[in-house]
């Protein structure tokens, strides 16, 4: 997408930090490595006449509890609490999954990952996937991960006028993607009351994709030197919080502390290393379709075409 901004004879620093930012927040990468397809959907819906940026009413677990209602009127099911321990290979074909209390579940048409690349390779014997497919995934390069901060606080005292969207840069000129530089911001109570108790607030800032996991690899979720990192590494969020919601939010009155590190993604999500998917850059490699080198196995999500981000 860059190439179309340098057409056009865009200098100004500023507005090329903020298509830079955009685009770094949508797919993982700057202006110079993302589609120029994606860009160019984003700014067509957003620039419509009334368009605005919208929030799912009652959260994004609105949106999941509509996949649900789609799956279940198809006469699909949902299994929950149940990890996979791998994918079963018979005949050179995948014909189900194994959960890691010995269930096996038998697939009728075809075994369909949503994980990412890595952890779909990591699920597969080895000696069933080619090892060209093997490299491929393995030197594909990865993004970053995530710092989370899930707070919940009273709403008396703070600005009617809030908003729900927030985004602070330290500096612009370290780059949209420096570590530590830039925070989001949402209180998506602010538009669906209902998903805080009467007079309260819930929020989540975060860094996007730019916390390291080689700062937290091989620490002890229990210990002394997790939770004493967790506190330093989430500082950034704290205080741009403070920033956004401006001098009556005390910190010391939140009622809710949660912070996520990398490790909580790698845990709960199941992401490789923590990363937010695949940083690959367009024009200079393309992201894999959905199908594999094994029959009957199909993947997609953030790691297929056309990658990370929903625009």
């Amino acid at each position: 997408f860059s190439e179309i901004i340098d057409s056009l004879g865009l200098k100004d620093p500023f507005v090329r930090n903020w298509v830079d930012l955009l685009a770094f927040l949508l797919a993982g990468v700057k202006s110079n490595g993302i589609l120029s397809a994606e860009m160019i959907y984003m700014f067509a819906e957003w620039y419509k006449p009334g368009c605005t940026l919208e929030y799912p009413l009652h959260g994004s677990g609105a949106v999941v509890d509509a996949l649900v209602r789609g799956m279940q009127k198809f006469s699909g099911r949902i299994s929950l609490r149940s990890h996979v321990e791998k994918i079963v290979i018979e005949n050179g074909r995948a014909v189900g999954v194994r959960l890691r209390g010995g269930q096996f579940v038998r697939a009728r048409k075809a075994v369909i990952s949503n994980a990412s690349m890595w952890d779909t390779l990591n699920l597969l014997p080895s000696e069933a996937v080619p090892k060209s497919y093997q490299e491929r995934i393995r030197s594909t390069a990865q993004c970053d991960s995530f710092m989370h901060l899930h707070l919940g606080f009273d709403a008396e005292g703070l600005r009617e006028d809030m908003g729900i969207h927030h985004i602070v840069v330290n500096d612009w000129a370290s780059g949209v993607d420096a570590e530590q530089n830039v925070v989001l911001i949402s209180v998506p109570s602010v538009l669906s009351p209902d998903l805080a108790p009467p007079g309260k607030h819930v929020l989540h800032a975060y860094t996007p994709g730019t916390e390291p996991f080689g700062l937290w690899e091989g620490l002890d979720r229990r210990s002394d030197e997790y939770k004493k990192l967790k506190a330093e590494r989430a500082e950034v969020m704290w205080r741009a919080v403070e920033r956004a919601l401006g001098p009556s939010f005390d910190r010391e009155k939140c009622e809710v502390k949660l912070i996520g590190t990398p490790l909580t993604h790698r845990r709960f999500l199941r992401r490789h290393r923590g990363t937010y998917g695949p940083a690959i850059q367009a024009g200079k490699d393309t992201f894999p379709g959905h199908s594999t080198p094994i029959p009957q196995l199909y993947c997609c999500g953030d790691s297929t075409f056309p990658g990370i981000g929903v625009p």
